[in-house]
């Protein structure tokens, strides 16, 4: 995988609507449907794919790159420097649920694993989106070769630590970057810190790889995209001071 993302965008022609330092379990969501309603087959994840085929494309050459005032977001390779994260582990990737959450085999054992910091629009349940389905194929094909680092429970001596629904927590990592960062800078997240921002240094990359995200209009911040950010960040960033909140005129870099 290389560093440089793909330019997502989301055509206004989708018709669905939807819409830490050491890290707190997130409340539940939409996407942590009984993990049954979660075995999608093959013919579901390709019908998801085919929802919207303007979805996802590579758009480079058809627009130029906005700088968003931010440095680039620099890459994030597992390391026992994160703060409030256990030491990788090398795990077997085995299917993506949606876009925040796949199954790994961890240490012989399948285990689903949540992606902190990061809150995709849903796959399952009232709440699906036309752009949550279609960013499943997408973050598959993304994690063929994994590492974790797992977020462990406060007092366990190293316990893994997990959601509501039982799922683990962790930063996802594969060819050395971070998942969540490419996720964000290509548009099929914002930086989720209902529960606190992440610690240095990855606090900062998923901010400015949010911030040019924003700037060039990619995934959910393209014009037309259904759900209405500005309430969801709202929910999200609530009266916290550890981000700024870009629809309350609070720019990303100064």
């Amino acid at each position: 995988m290389t560093t440089s993302p793909l330019r997502f965008v989301l055509f206004a022609t989708l018709a669905a609507a939807a819409c830490a330092p050491q890290p707190p379990a997130p409340t539940p969501d939409a996407s942590a449907q009984d993990d049954a309603a979660a075995m999608d087959d093959a013919a579901a994840t390709d019908d998801a794919a085919a929802v919207d085929t303007g979805v996802a494309q590579d758009v480079v050459s058809e627009r130029p790159f906005v700088p968003s005032g931010c440095p680039a977001p620099a890459t994030i390779a597992p390391t026992p420097t994160i703060s409030g994260f256990l030491a990788a582990v090398n795990v077997d990737f085995v299917r993506t649920v949606d876009g925040d959450t796949a199954h790994f085999m961890v240490n012989g054992t399948e285990t689903i694993v949540r992606f902190i910091y990061i809150n995709a629009e849903e796959t399952h349940g009232a709440e699906t989106t036309a752009f949550g389905l279609a960013t499943v194929p997408i973050v598959d094909r993304m994690l063929r070769t994994s590492r974790l680092q797992i977020a462990p429970q406060r007092g366990s001596n190293g316990q893994p630590n997990t959601d509501t629904f039982g799922r683990t927590l962790a930063l996802v990592f594969t060819d050395g970057e971070l998942v969540q960062t490419r996720i964000i800078r290509e548009g099929m997240s914002a930086y989720y810190t209902q529960f606190g921002c992440a610690p240095a240094p990855v606090h900062l990359s998923l901010l400015y790889a949010e911030a040019e995200a924003r700037a060039n209009q990619r995934g959910i911040w393209a014009p037309g995209h259904p759900t209405n950010y500005s309430e969801v960040l709202a929910r999200w960033i609530g009266r916290s001071t550890c981000r700024p909140n870009p629809f309350m005129a609070q720019p990303y870099c100064r």
